[in-house]
């Protein structure tokens, strides 16, 4: 019989050990267990010293609100994981396909071209797009006149000034605009490929793109 009453009915009796053959600890205690305890610690409290009733209802409430929040935790994590395969094939579904981003460098392939956008945030009296190299030479200046507010489309037809085909590779696009007499560069976009798919080890999914950068799923603009 227990001389004084305890504010815990683990304090009086224990978590149970180990069951045999189960390989559940007192850690992995159900709500079965936990209501077997209080019955017991009921049944045999001293009768001069009766425990309060309150406290085993509190009791009781603490552990369903704890074990309530583990199968919450439980679901979170199960859904978490669905979300991340579902995005992760999806991703991997784009693989070879082109996407725009935000950035002013892409590859040029043999014969190819390269486009993108200009994102003004307002009107200009004139805007340049100027292409350089990977060694920072001035290949071709696309003269695109004014323009209003907005996403700006351009297409770099692969050809320097001299009107050679230029070398396949890696290029640097810098878009000039004129505001107010004085000249900006402006935020642009630019159409890579998207050549694998991997995991950031700070969350998330990140697409390789073919011009040697990555870039979460998250910040495609659009798939072509």
């Amino acid at each position: 019989m227990i001389n004084e009453a305890t504010n815990n009915i683990y304090d009086a009796f224990g978590a149970p050990p180990e069951a045999e053959g189960t390989g559940r600890s007192s850690a992995d205690m159900g709500q079965a267990d936990f209501l077997e305890l209080m019955l017991a610690q009921m049944k045999n409290q001293d009768p001069t010293k009766p425990l309060d009733p309150n406290e085993f209802m509190s009791q009781l409430a603490e552990f369903s609100t704890v074990n309530g929040i583990q199968e919450l935790q439980q679901s979170f994590d199960s859904l978490a994981a669905t979300l991340t395969t579902d995005q992760t094939l999806k991703a991997a579904s784009m693989i070879g396909y082109s996407v725009m981003t935000p950035g002013d460098t892409s590859v040029l392939e043999e014969g190819g071209n390269i486009a993108g956008q200009v994102l003004l945030n307002g009107s200009t009296a004139n805007m340049n797009i100027k292409i350089y190299d990977s060694q920072g030479s001035l290949v071709r200046t696309i003269p695109m006149g004014n323009q209003a507010a907005g996403a700006v489309p351009f297409k770099w037809d692969g050809f320097a000034e001299d009107g050679s085909p230029a070398a396949p590779g890696n290029y640097r696009m810098v878009a000039e605009v004129e505001v107010d007499g004085s000249v900006q560069e402006a935020a642009m976009e630019v159409r890579s490929k998207v050549d694998s798919v991997s995991f950031n080890p700070y969350g998330g999914i990140l697409l390789n793109l073919d011009n040697n950068t990555s870039i979460p799923l998250e910040a495609i603009q659009t798939i072509m």
